[in-house]
């Protein structure tokens, strides 16, 4: 049996109405939650205290003051400068003590400084 023309678009228009009613809420609901996402992650990066200035130092390790399972270590390391300084290395083999290695110091605009291990001295 064949639909006429006309039956065949009203059938359609069912159909499409009713999958606009099954998906329409749910596509609804993702917006909505992306919108939600986007507005939570925007605050916090209108919180992050920003780097504005990077200055690279070498210094030799003194000793090793918290050493981690997977090489993050926190240093006490001799700057070149003459300081005694933390840094942080996540270098993935932790320096022992009397390595030479390069580090960032990095200011923020808050005015903390941050002390990163980038690599071994050469």
């Amino acid at each position: 049996m064949r639909l006429t023309d006309e039956k065949a678009r009203r059938l359609t228009r069912l159909i499409w109405r009713d999958r606009a009613r099954r998906w329409l809420p749910v596509i609804a609901m993702v917006l909505v939650l992306a919108g939600a996402f986007a507005f939570m992650t925007e605050l916090q990066i209108g919180r992050i205290d920003r780097t504005v200035d990077v200055k690279v130092h070498e210094g030799t390790v003194l000793d090793v003051k918290h050493a981690a399972s997977r090489g993050a270590a926190v240093l006490h390391v001799h700057l070149d400068d003459g300081r005694d300084i933390d840094a942080l290395s996540a270098l993935r083999l932790a320096p022992a003590a009397g390595a030479h290695v390069v580090i960032n110091e990095g200011r923020h605009a808050s005015g903390r400084l941050t002390y990163d291990v980038v690599r071994f001295s050469e």
